[in-house]
């Protein structure tokens, strides 16, 4: 193993509307993880890495900094892991910026290797879909200057302002461009994915627009790029000469595997997207691991055990796409969802077109 997703608080103090785990309170109930679920889950981080001396660790949500006292007691235990044990700990956040003061941003930035703000853009988009729980005041105004400051404050760590773009906002280059103006320059925004009959979710319909706001990034991209003035989207980040391993090549992110998320009452899952679905239950920080078949499941789940991948140009640089919506929206981890491939393919498309645009500048 080398990773863990730590629910840290399964509550938050916004009520995004595209939330994964909104449906039924959480997919069981609210909570925050206690130090001592932390620590065992920590400690079985380390007995299960093998010779691994690089771990990760995010602390998720819900938002993190409800239970910030116990993000912190958890950073003081993993550090007093790593020396007896010849490890380092990469330690992570997602937040969502509400609660976030000078002192959370110290402590941050002295221990946090990668700061995740979530934001999703323009002050009208950010608000329709990421609203405040008792529905006064704008999200966007609260936490908009704290992420500026944040992110300033990172002198050279890593950070990104991760958005999310629905059907609500397909022109969602014009929020990349939003951040980008805002003063951040490591920037990230997903398409949602939701079931079909909910009102923001994309449609086989919409990937036309879609693809065409790819390439208008990408030539904002370029643009400002040579203007001096650039900055680093995450999906067209990609190493074109050589990329990552062949092992990952092939298997993508290691969920079940190589990764877990843990809920804030000690339960395993492939991944945070998991969490709740019974059939996915892997074991506990108390019992490690008793279902040693979805991790084999997990293992075999590779860009050769898909159909649709095998003959797709894509396939080593998305890995065969996200488990999860694989399994949900065709029943089984060895799908593909298709929406999903065709923005990847598009992403490299535009990663190329990049590369050979700034080829002269290199």
């Amino acid at each position: 193993m080398k990773a863990l997703c730590l629910h840290i608080a399964h509550d938050c103090n916004l009520g995004c509307k595209y939330c994964f785990a909104e449906e039924g309170e959480y997919h069981g109930r609210r909570a925050l993880m206690s130090f001592e679920v932390g620590k065992k889950a920590l400690d079985f981080l380390v007995a299960n890495s093998g010779n691994r001396h690089n771990l990760e660790v995010d602390f998720f949500g819900g938002e993190p900094l409800m239970n910030w006292e116990v993000v912190k007691q958890l950073v003081e235990y993993g550090r007093s892991l790593e020396e007896p044990n010849n490890k380092r700990f990469r330690f992570t956040i997602t937040t969502n910026g509400v609660l976030l003061n000078d002192e959370i941003i110290d402590f941050c930035n002295r221990e946090m290797s990668n700061v995740v703000m979530s934001l999703d853009g323009r002050k009208e988009v950010n608000d329709y879909m990421r609203p405040t729980r008792n529905g006064h005041g704008s999200s966007y105004e609260i936490t908009v200057p704290k992420f500026q400051k944040f992110a300033k404050s990172r002198a050279g760590k890593d950070y990104y302002v991760r958005g999310t773009f629905t059907r609500n906002n397909l022109d969602f280059s014009e929020d990349v461009k939003h951040f980008a103006d805002l003063g951040f320059d490591q920037m990230s925004i997903e398409p949602v994915v939701g079931a079909e009959d909910e009102p923001y979710a994309i449609r086989e319909e919409d990937l036309p627009k879609i693809m065409e706001e790819y390439d208008k990034l990408a030539v904002e991209y370029i643009k400002r790029k040579k203007e001096g003035r650039g900055f680093n989207f995450f999906h067209f980040m990609i190493d074109l000469n050589q990329g990552p391993c062949v092992a990952k090549r092939l298997s993508g992110c290691g969920s079940g595997t190589e990764y877990l998320a843990v809920t804030p009452w000690g339960d395993f899952y492939p991944c945070h997207q998991f969490v709740g679905q019974e059939d996915f239950l892997m074991g506990n920080v108390d019992t490690g691991i008793t279902r040693t078949d979805i991790r084999d499941e997990f293992k075999l789940c590779n860009v050769y055990a898909k159909e649709k991948c095998r003959n797709c140009f894509a396939r080593f640089y998305c890995s065969g796409g996200c488990a999860a919506n694989s399994y949900n929206f065709h029943g089984t981890i060895t799908d593909a969802y298709e929406i999903g491939c065709e923005m990847q393919k598009k992403r490299i498309e535009c990663a190329i077109m990049i590369k050979a645009a700034l080829a002269d500048e290199e």
